[in-house]
């Protein structure tokens, strides 16, 4: 089980050199859409504020164990 959110050297062997993160919290956000500042700042925000946590379902055991630990959050191209 992961404790902490994926080092950013890990993240750059998987996502390429030029891999957009914020890293918030202990969560790493990886930006893979081209957001805009304004998009980044949302997603920052909701860390911070803990929506994130209250987005997991209450009846998921996985999602129970996920809750309050750090991870990574990946945004893609939709």
């Amino acid at each position: 089980m992961m404790t902490g959110a994926t080092p950013l050297n890990r993240l750059t062997k998987v996502y390429g050199e030029n891999v957009m993160v914020s890293r918030i919290n202990g969560y790493n956000i990886i930006h893979l859409d081209n957001p805009t500042e304004e998009q980044i700042k949302q997603r920052i925000n909701e860390v911070l504020d803990g929506q994130i946590d209250n987005d997991l379902d209450d009846d998921c055991p996985l999602c129970q164990t996920m809750k309050d630990q750090p991870c990574d959050i990946v945004y893609y191209k939709q």
